[in-house]
């Protein structure tokens, strides 16, 4: 009789137990599937597709319960190999997080180590030294936190799957989750709505190796273009003879983006400013035309399209970006100095040896540090837009008997954060840059400002201002009506300031005193005046591309001229 007083709440509560064991356990893989699921764009998180059950959690747990199966405990080494797994996993997902949200693109890991330090030149400049290296402090501690996490979880899951009850139950939903999982990807794949169970976090392990293969084809595809070139059929008499003599310049303005003519907010800042520089070009003698280009990247990495659009190639990564520097192809550079043009660059931003730049062909760079500049820092913005370009005119186009220039200048005030955001001044008042120390005085910290997204983007608009008064104020004053002008950006900012999915095409004004060298630009979609047309229904599939404007210039201007009537 006692035995049976004992047998009966023992048999009871081990039945009783089974439910409350499962129901853990279903927390647990819940958990740590929000960890190792992470969506890869920050206004997704929390969101429906974020809750779900991550059949890798789900494996590991059938792993431990197997095992529990033929012996008593679970080794320590199989619990650390997991949370191993997991918090690599996190790590890979918080990365993709991070591509997404600065450079609008998924991670390729195999690339993107390269720009770590560029990434840590960034976050200093944003936020200052000391919270950079919290933030990858936190970094640190948070993926520790998340491996003591997985250990102490799967300890627990492996408390709760202790007895053959609990394993059998745990089958029971292994079963119908694998049975949900296929009916979601047959059945239901074309049925939009929430997704109990999924297998996103193993994915990463095959979209890193498909982009290592893919990356790997693509560099030899590129090495095999490099044969060809649009210029080898051009008779050397006739490269851009349609251009004459004279100077052609490009000037690459920082993060203008086609969102700054079409998101209100924006728009309502930059709009009044282009209409400006258009009354101040006129005044000069200066006829425009404008339209949009592709650009290869987003949010950064300027150097891939400035690379595409003077070489005329598809350059959309580092791996063909480094490749293009060791093969140096020929390029806009080298097309313009056989014509008997001088080559410069202008590299306001370049703070730290360059010896990339040699490998670009021209004649002359400068750099920061030769612009005489002896201002206020500008976060990151070295040296700001109107001197970088008061130094290009001083030392290359206002001098006696100097050969015709063709010229690229990469302004960078306009780079995050975005501040501070000075005025233009008479060139005059430039000196060596001291001017410039009314408007750093009191300005904000940038990690202040960036605690509030619409402080950001407020500071976005009217940095791009700035930088399109400057070039305004240059056109009128310093630029002979004769040369032929390109003003572009060199990519969209990050998704910050466009939000998801934005278009990657930039705003491009092209400026001459002479109407019929601008009239071919109407081949790629140009239409007069200083605003472009109206985003294509067709989208960016519909615009000429950053690579093709070198084929247009030397197609456009070495044909050889149309027989009069």
């Amino acid at each position: 009789m006692p035995s049976q007083i004992e047998f009966m709440p023992s048999s009871l509560f081990a039945s009783s137990s089974r439910p409350g064991a499962l129901f853990r356990l279903m927390l647990i893989w819940l958990g740590l599937s929000l960890f190792i699921g992470l969506p890869p764009f920050a206004d997704a998180l929390f969101g429906r597709f974020h809750w779900g059950f991550a059949l890798e959690v789900g494996f590991a747990f059938a792993v431990i319960a197997l095992v529990q199966a033929r012996r008593e405990s679970v080794p320590g080494w199989l619990i650390h190999v997991f949370a191993a797994i997991g918090t690599f996993l996190l790590a890979l997902r918080l990365a993709d997080l991070t591509a997404q949200s600065v450079v609008n693109r998924s991670l390729n890991m195999f690339l993107d180590v390269s720009l770590l330090p560029a990434l840590w030149d960034v976050a200093q400049t944003l936020i200052g030294w000391p919270f950079a290296v919290g933030a990858v402090a936190g970094i640190v501690v948070l993926l520790v936190a998340f491996y003591v996490l997985c250990v102490l979880a799967l300890r627990r899951a492996s408390g709760c799957l202790a007895t053959s009850q609990a394993r059998r139950g745990f089958a029971m939903i292994c079963v119908a989750g694998i049975a949900v999982f296929a009916a979601q990807r047959t059945v239901f794949a074309e049925v939009p709505g929430w997704r109990p169970f999924g297998a996103s976090a193993s994915l990463v392990f095959r979209q890193q190796s498909e982009r290592l293969a893919d990356t790997i084809v693509r560099r030899a595809l590129f090495r095999a273009d490099l044969a060809t070139d649009a210029a080898d059929e051009i008779a050397p008499e006739r490269l851009l003879a349609r251009l004459g003599d004279r100077d052609v310049i490009i000037v690459y303005i920082e993060s203008y983006g086609v969102t700054a003519l079409d998101e209100p907010q924006y728009a309502d800042v930059i709009l009044p400013r282009l209409e400006s520089m258009q009354e101040a070009a006129e005044d000069a003698g200066f006829a425009m035309k404008s339209g949009r280009m592709v650009g290869v990247s987003a949010g950064g990495q300027s150097w891939l399209n400035h690379a595409s659009f003077t070489a005329g190639r598809f350059i959309d990564d580092q791996t063909l970006y480094a490749l293009f520097l060791a093969e140096r192809p020929r390029t806009l550079i080298h097309d313009f100095e056989m014509t008997g043009r001088r080559t410069v660059q202008i590299k306001p931003a370049i703070t730290l040896p360059w010896p990339e730049g040699e490998r670009l062909g021209y004649q002359a760079t400068w750099e920061a540090a030769e612009m005489g500049y002896h201002g206020p820092n500008f976060y990151w913005g070295i040296v700001p837009d109107q001197f970088a370009l008061d130094f290009f005119a001083r030392t290359e186009l206002e001098i006696a008997d100097r050969p015709p220039v063709f010229a690229s200048v990469a302004l960078i005030s306009s780079h995050a954060p975005w501040l501070p955001v000075p005025e233009v001044v008479s060139w005059d008042e430039l000196g060596d840059g001291a001017v410039y120390e009314r408007w750093t005085r009191d300005a904000p910290e940038a990690r202040e400002v960036w605690r509030d997204q619409d402080s950001i983007r407020t500071q976005y608009a009217l940095s791009v201002g700035h930088s399109i008064d400057a070039v305004a104020r240059f056109l009128r004053d310093r630029i002979d009506r004769d040369a032929l002008v390109v003003v572009l950006g060199d990519h969209q900012p990050a998704p910050l300031i466009t939000g998801p999915d934005a278009s990657r095409a930039v705003p491009v004004h092209v400026f001459s005193g002479d109407e019929s060298v601008l009239a071919p630009f109407a081949d790629l979609g140009f239409v007069s005046g200083i605003l472009p047309e109206a985003e294509a229904a067709g989208g960016d599939a519909a615009l000429p591309r950053m690579e093709d404007f070198r084929p247009f210039l030397l197609e456009a201007f070495s044909r050889e001229p149309e027989p009069s009537s």
